[in-house]
């Protein structure tokens, strides 16, 4: 899966790379709209089924290209045990590790039927993640941090109906790199299921409905 993911995004980029970058180019050309997303992926941290949740906002160029930044966190709890020299007493404690990361994304949508789309979405996660702990005294202590950097790219299929609304999913696989250990292996696949809602067309229709 994690080879899969890998060549899934370089195998679009690799192919008529001359061709691809002067699409892009073309369809960046266009006017931007503005896009706000919420991202909400299904993933695995030491084989537990995990969920992380994002914000986007970016722009849109004909349908097409997309790119912008977010903002990522894990949402699930995800637990372990340590260690620890707490008050003058050497006991173990349950562990809680936090993650929260900026998301610089960019995405090409290469395929387009009637409703149907496909394209690969490329995301970059700069971030801190830790593992903290509730101490004797009642406050939570960070037994570890760590700087973590994310690359998680993805294929995504959608399907759009009633106008303003598309569903879509998709599989992807994301690469960690930290400065210190969290006790937990981040590198995963990562899957992707969601609702998708066109706000600048329906603003737009609404502006062309005032006039």
């Amino acid at each position: 899966m994690r080879y899969l993911a890998i060549l899934l995004t370089f195998q679009l980029l690799g192919h008529a790379d001359a061709q691809l970058l002067d699409s892009i180019a073309l369809f960046t050309q266009e006017p931007g709209r503005p896009t706000f997303a919420i991202d909400s992926r299904g993933s695995f941290i030491s084989n537990r089924n995990v969920r992380l949740l994002g914000f986007k906002v970016g722009l849109e160029h004909a349908g097409r290209v997309r790119y912008g930044i977010g903002y990522s966190f894990l949402r699930t709890p995800v637990e372990g045990e340590a260690q620890v020299l707490d008050g003058g007493v050497q006991r173990t404690v349950t562990t809680r590790l936090r993650l929260g990361y900026v998301t610089p994304f960019f995405g090409y949508t290469f395929y387009r039927r009637g409703p149907w789309e496909v394209s690969i979405p490329v995301q970059i996660g700069i971030g801190n993640g830790s593992v903290v702990y509730d101490a004797l005294a009642g406050e939570r202590v960070k037994l570890k941090r760590a700087f973590v950097f994310l690359y998680e790219p993805a294929m995504v299929a959608q399907f759009r109906f009633l106008k303003y609304f598309a569903i879509g999913g998709g599989l992807g696989y994301r690469l960690a790199i930290t400065n210190v250990g969290l006790d937990q292996r981040l590198n995963a696949p990562v899957y992707i299921v969601g609702l998708r809602i066109f706000f600048s067309d329906a603003y737009r229709d609404w502006q062309e409905g005032m006039e």
